[in-house]
C-alpha cells in the first residue's frame, strides 16, 4: 500500500471522483495530517492548490478531535491509502511527467534487489531529499530533491512544467516510528518563481477575482475537504459571504456537504457529527446559516 497525501481536491471523495482516473479510487484508512507551511491556489492558469516554497516535509498525524493550529503556520490535509497498482491512476490525475512513476519503479527494485532492508516507494525518495542539510533553506532542498531524482531516474524534472511525486515523513504521536507518503508539488513552485514572493499563493476569494478562474467544480472539491473535519481557515480566509461571485461558486454547497457525507461514512477517522466537523473546519464561519 501507498499513503498519498491530498491538500486540494484530493481532500474529498467528490474531488477524487469528478476525475477519470481516480474515479471509485479504494481509500483506505484515511486520517489528517499538518504541514508546516502555507498552500493556496497557484498562478497557473486554472488555478489548481499548490505549496509554498517554505514547506517542511516532516508532518504530524492530527485526531480530529485535537484543537486547530492557529498560528497561520501550517495547514492541514488528509491522508490515505491506495494500492500500489493503482499509483499510476493517480499520477494520471495529477499528470506527472510521462513515465516518471515506472522509472522511480525500476529504481526501487534495483534498489531493494542490492539491499537488505525493503523500502517503499515514498522511503525510497525520501533518499533523495536533502533534508540534514541545514545550509540549504525549504526552497532549495525541493530544488535539490529535484536534481537528484532526475539523475537517479535519467529525467529533467526540475524544468518540468508539472506536479511531481514528493515524498514526506509524518511522525506518530508517543510512537517514535515514522511513516512515510507522498504529495504532489508543482514544479515552478519550489525551483523557479521569485524567491521574496511565495509565487502569489492565493486564498479562495483572491482566486475567484483573479481573472483566469478554474473550473467551476474545483473549488467546491477543495472545500468538501472540510466535511472531514480538515481545517481549511487559510483557503476560506477573507471571503464576503454576500459576493454575488462567491455565491455562484458556492452555489448548492448543503446539498454537496449532504452527499459527500453520505458517501464517506466508511471514513471512520471523522467522527459521526457533521456539525462538529463543519465548525472545526471554517465552514461554519464563514457560511454560519449553511445547514438548515
Amino acid at each position: 500500500m501507498i499513503l498519498v497525501i491530498g491538500y486540494g481536491s484530493l481532500m474529498s471523495r467528490f474531488g477524487i471522483d469528478e476525475r477519470k482516473s481516480t474515479n471509485n479510487l479504494e481509500i483506505v484508512k484515511p486520517f489528517i495530517v499538518r504541514f508546516r507551511g502555507r498552500r493556496g491556489f497557484n498562478t497557473n492558469r486554472g488555478r489548481y492548490m499548490d505549496i509554498g516554497k517554505d514547506f517542511d516535509p516532516i508532518g504530524e498525524i492530527v485526531n480530529i478531535y485535537e484543537s486547530i493550529d492557529k498560528s497561520g503556520n501550517s495547514f492541514e490535509c488528509i491522508a490515505y491509502y491506495i494500492k500500489d497498482e493503482v499509483l499510476k491512476r493517480v499520477a494520471q490525475r495529477e499528470g506527472y511527467p510521462s513515465s516518471i512513476i515506472e522509472r522511480i519503479k525500476n529504481e526501487l527494485i534495483h534498489y531493494n534487489t542490492n539491499n537488505d532492508k525493503f523500502k517503499t516507494i515514498s522511503e525510497f525518495l525520501w533518499n533523495f531529499y536533502p533534508y540534514q542539510e541545514k545550509n540549504l533553506n525549504h526552497k532549495e532542498k525541493i530544488q535539490e530533491y529535484r536534481i537528484r531524482l532526475g539523475r537517479c531516474i535519467n529525467s529533467d524534472v526540475l524544468n518540468s512544467n508539472s506536479y511531481i511525486p514528493h515524498p514526506v515523513k509524518l511522525k506518530m504521536k508517543n510512537n517514535p516510528n515514522c511513516i512515510y507518503g507522498l504529495i504532489s508539488i508543482h514544479t515552478s513552485i519550489g525551483a523557479k518563481k521569485d524567491s521574496n514572493n511565495d509565487i502569489r499563493l492565493m486564498n479562495f476569494n483572491k482566486a475567484i477575482h483573479s481573472g483566469d478562474l478554474g473550473r467551476d467544480t474545483y473549488f467546491m472539491e477543495c472545500i468538501l475537504g472540510g466535511v472531514h473535519g480538515i481545517d481549511i481557515r487559510d483557503l476560506l480566509s477573507i471571503m464576503d459571504i454576500d459576493d454575488e461571485k462567491l455565491e455562484y461558486y458556492v452555489n448548492n454547497l448543503e446539498m454537496r456537504i449532504n452527499e459527500e457525507w453520505k458517501k464517506t461514512q466508511d471514513w471512520e477517522f471523522h467522527g459521526s457529527d457533521l456539525w462538529k466537523n463543519l465548525n472545526r473546519s471554517g465552514i461554519l464561519e464563514y457560511f454560519p446559516n449553511l445547514i438548515s
